[in-house]
Parts: C-alpha cells; structure tokens; sequence
C-alpha cells in the first residue's frame, strides 16, 4: 500500500512525511506510528549500513522513550550492541589514577552506548516490524505548503500530507526551504577523532594488551579516561564482541591533515610529555582499516525558529540543534523532540497542525538550546580550566557532570501537562516559559540526577 493510498484510507487519521533515516526521523516515525498517525520515511541513501560511524550515547532522558518501543522489544533488540558501561576509570597525562565514578544516566538500565550506525539500523529494523513504510533511494528535491497541507517532491512524484518533519542532520538542505535559515558555524580550536579496534587482534599484541587485562575490563565493559593539558582521551571496551573504541578532544591542527596518518600523528604530538603517551600510541594507531573518523569542532549558532511560515513544516534534531559531542545528548535530544512532535500532533488532532508544531517548537526549542552551551562548557573545561593539582586534592572533579533537569527529565510527561498551557499560549501570541530548564537558562557542570 502507498503512502497516499494509507492517507486516503482513513481522512481523519494524521498523515506525516518524515525526510531522513536518522535517530531523529526514525523516532519521529515510531512515536507518530505509536499514536496511529500514518507515517512515511524518505531516506536519499539507497542502503544503510550495520556498523557505521563512532559510538554515541543514549542518556536516562532518552532511552526513557525508547524503553516502551514495543513493549520494550526494542530494547531486547539492541541489548546485544550495548557498551554495558557502568564506570568510568580517570586518570591523568603522568598516568595517575583519580579513581573509578559511576556513569549516572548513561549506566546499564538508565541509558546505553552503541555504535551509531548500529542503532540506526536496529531502529531501521524496528520500524519496518511495526509496518512503517520506508522508501530507501528517495532523494527529496523540493518542499512545499499551503494553508491546508505540506509535502515534498521525489523523483518528480508530488507528495502531500498534514505536515513535514526535515530530520536529515546537520547537512540539512530542507533546513533553508523551511526556516529560511542555515546554521552559521563558528570553528572553536578543537578537534575530535574517535576509532574502533578488533579486541582480539588487541590482545595479541604486547603494546595493546594492557587495556584487556586491566580488573575492570576483565569483568566487565568499562570507560577509562585521560586528561592532560588540552587533551582528553577516553577508551571504551565491550568485551562480548571483542570491540575497543576511542575518542580524543584535542586541538586542532593549524594545517589540515591530509590523511589518517598525518592525525593519528598530530594527535601524538599533542601528547607529548606524557608519561603514557607510548601505551596510547599503540591503541591510537592500532584502528580498523575504515573505523577512523576525525573532525574539527565547530559551535553551531541555533535557528530562530525551526518552523515554516505556515507551520505545517518543521526542522528536528541535528537539522535543528546540533550539539558538540562533549554535550552527550546529541542523539538523546533528537529523540526526546520526536516524543514531543507525536504528543502535540496527537492532542492538537488533523485540524490544528500548525498549533502541534508551534508547541512543539515553544516546548523544545530553550532546552535544546541550553544542551547545546553545555557542549560548549563542557569541552572548555576539560580542555582549557583543568587544576591538576586540586584535582589531586578533590578528585571527585573529574566526575562526569549528570545534571538531573537533563537526565532525569520525562520529556513525554511533561509534554503532556503542558499541552494545553503552551497551546494557549500559541494562540494568544504570549509568551511562554518552559520548566524543562534550570529557572536562569544557563548551563552549569551539575552532579545531581538519580
């Protein structure tokens, strides 16, 4: 059955056009699907891919939403990909251990670790299972609105719905035909180069070898970090698929490296000095042919508005608000702006699209702004404010922040008792202050989830 045959089946039901196969457009789809809305995902990439790109990470405030994906099937799904990380063992450049602190939010039963491309796909999967129509190879040319419905043009088909979702990343091209904007970027100094390693090649190698026999990683999956001036390098292992991946913050190079070799190179020379820089060497070079990526950092200044002029057609996730990886929520975000999209659709019912997307945008708009700075406060303190010394005097320091009004959230349930308060608003022109942020809008480094 086609999309337009779906929509013509039933007049009274939502009908949602998602462009992008990402984490945001195939949550925005589940959660739409959830609430018998028709729903059809256009992805311009014939194929996916089962492993893909580096690890990401999924906080409490996320995975939250995608527990009763099914009932929880869809966690039963992705189980078998999880980096079942629980701590996180922190030392420094001299090799000096601050000691082992627990991943609040991120830990096993609150959040997960998978690989990218991995949760893509087994979200890709989950969609299918549920009948949500996919169409792979599907390069949108064009959106459009009226008054009365939005849609898109592929493969010169004209295609028409009650609104358009744009979740195609932070290289967006509808972002400009819907908002009219384009993120302007500001470079900070920064880059961040992440890799993955076969464990079993690993430990059979005498330089590698050290990471597999630590305590921790024999018993169980673990995150080791090293900080130094301007440098932050982390290692992650997952013992069941015999996997290591790693991720360094570190400045950038005056000159850009023409291949893997020359940054693998250029990261080392920022680590000279260090009293472990030769055990690092040899995880840092010791990647998988195809399974390195490196990428400067930039800030990406927010969008005044992530809706169309008619609000039949909004901008979601990256495409939206696309964080620095230090943030830790790039994923998580997108998700909880797809559980807000599906609810307000939901309440606003067929005939007031444009007041569902307007309090979506009022809801998520402040707070995925405000995880965005955090990104940013947060990469500025491990790289640029680090006091070796107190930290050896108070080492708790080198704790991951967990703020709780990030991690402890329940984006749904707030969705839902604000509704009718934010709705109002919309239809006044009035102002309104959203409670899913701390009461300032300011970031801070906060330790106080559950």
């Amino acid at each position: 059955m086609t999309f337009e045959s779906m929509a013509q089946n039933d007049l009274n039901k939502l009908t949602v056009i998602i462009v992008g196969l990402g984490i945001a457009g195939l949550s925005v789809a589940i959660e739409c699907h959830g609430k018998g809305h028709n729903v059809m995902v256009f992805e311009k990439y014939e194929e996916l891919k089962q492993m893909e790109g580096d690890g990401i990470s999924i906080g409490s405030n996320g995975a939250r939403v995608t527990a009763k994906w099914g009932d929880g099937a869809f966690h039963k799904l992705i189980r078998p990909l999880e980096f079942q990380t629980n701590r996180a063992k922190v030392f420094d450049y001299t090799g000096y251990c601050y000691g082992t602190f627990e991943l609040h939010g991120y830990n096993e039963g609150h959040g997960y670790t998978v690989n990218r491309g991995a949760l893509v796909y087994a979200m890709h999967q989950y969609a299918q299972s549920i009948g949500i129509p996919i169409a792979l190879g599907s390069e949108v040319t064009k959106y459009w609105e009226t008054e009365d419905e939005a849609g898109i043009e592929v493969d010169g088909r004209r295609i028409s719905a009650d609104c358009v979702v744009c979740a195609e990343g932070i290289h967006s091209h509808g972002r400009l035909s819907i908002t009219g904007q384009q993120m302007n970027l500001q470079e900070t100094d920064y880059a961040a180069s992440r890799g993955y390693l076969d464990a079993q090649v690993a430990a059979r190698n005498p330089s590698l070898s050290w990471i597999l026999s630590e305590e921790e990683s024999r018993s169980e999956d673990c995150i080791y970090g090293w900080l130094g001036p301007g440098v932050h390098f982390g290692i992650t292992t997952k013992k069941k698929d015999n996997e290591l991946f790693w991720y360094c913050s570190h400045k950038a190079a005056s000159t850009a490296p023409q291949n893997d070799d020359e940054t693998m190179n250029q990261i080392l020379q920022c680590m000279n000095g260090w009293e472990v820089r030769d055990q690092l060497e040899a995880v840092i070079k010791g990647v998988m042919s195809g399974r390195f990526i490196s990428e400067k950092l930039a800030i990406r200044t927010p969008l005044t508005t992530w809706l169309s002029p008619r609000r039949r057609m909004i901008v979601v996730g990256d495409a939206a608000h696309a964080a620095l990886p230090s943030s830790g929520q790039g994923g998580t975000q997108a998700i909880e702006d797809a559980a807000t999209l599906a609810i307000a659709l939901d309440l606003a019912g067929k005939k007031n699209v444009p007041l569902a997307l307007s309090v979506t945008e009022k809801i998520r708009y402040q707070r995925a702004q405000i995880v965005q700075q955090g990104g940013l406060a947060v990469l500025q303190f491990v790289m640029n404010h680090v006091d070796f010394d107190a930290l050896r005097q108070d080492p708790t320091m080198v704790k991951p922040p967990h703020p709780a009004w990030i991690l402890d959230h329940d984006c749904q349930d707030y969705a839902l008792k604000e509704f009718s308060k934010v709705a109002e608003a919309v239809r006044n022109g009035q102002e309104y202050v959203p409670c899913n942020i701390p009461s300032d809008g300011q970031y801070r480094m906060e330790y106080d989830s559950k």
